[in-house]
C-alpha cells in the first residue's frame, strides 16, 4: 500500500520518459529509435514498475556515451556507475529518485543502448502504458 506522500507510477513514468527525451535532445544522440517498453520486476504487491530502452546506431559509441555522461554531469545527476571512458564497454548509470537511467556503448556493432526504469510504485498506470506486459 502506498503512503499519501509517495509518488505514483504515472509520475515516475512521466519523469522517466521526459528525462530520456531530454537526454536524447541535449546529448546529440540524434533521432530516437523505436522504444522497447516492458514491465520491470516488482515484488511489492499492488505496485508496478516499467522499463524503456532505445537502441541507437552511432558512428562512435565511446563518443556517444561520453556525450550522454557529460550531459548528465552538467545536470548534477548522481552516478552509480561511470565507466564511460572504457573503450571496450563504455557505460554509466544514474539514479534519480523514482527512476534510473543508463547508457551502454557497443563498439562491435556501432550502437548505444539508452534505457531507464522506474522503481516499484502504486497508483494508476498511465493509459498509454497499460498495454505493456
Amino acid at each position: 500500500m502506498s503512503r499519501p506522500d509517495e509518488p505514483h507510477i504515472a509520475q515516475a513514468v512521466r519523469e522517466l520518459t521526459d528525462s530520456l527525451a531530454e537526454t536524447f535532445e541535449r546529448s546529440g544522440l540524434g533521432a530516437k529509435s523505436v522504444a522497447h517498453r516492458r514491465p520491470w520486476p516488482c515484488e511489492d504487491t499492488g505496485k508496478r514498475a516499467f522499463a524503456i530502452g532505445y537502441d541507437v546506431v552511432v558512428s562512435d559509441p565511446q563518443i556517444a556515451v561520453n556525450a550522454v555522461v557529460d550531459y548528465w554531469k552538467q545536470r548534477g545527476f548522481p552516478f552509480q556507475i561511470d565507466h564511460s571512458r572504457d573503450r571496450s564497454q563504455p557505460e554509466a548509470i544514474v539514479r534519480l529518485g523514482v527512476f534510473e537511467m543508463s547508457v551502454h556503448g557497443f563498439p562491435e556493432r556501432n550502437s548505444v543502448w539508452l534505457r531507464g526504469n522506474t522503481v516499484c510504485l502504486a497508483g494508476e498506470v498511465p493509459e498509454d502504458w497499460r498495454d505493456v506486459r
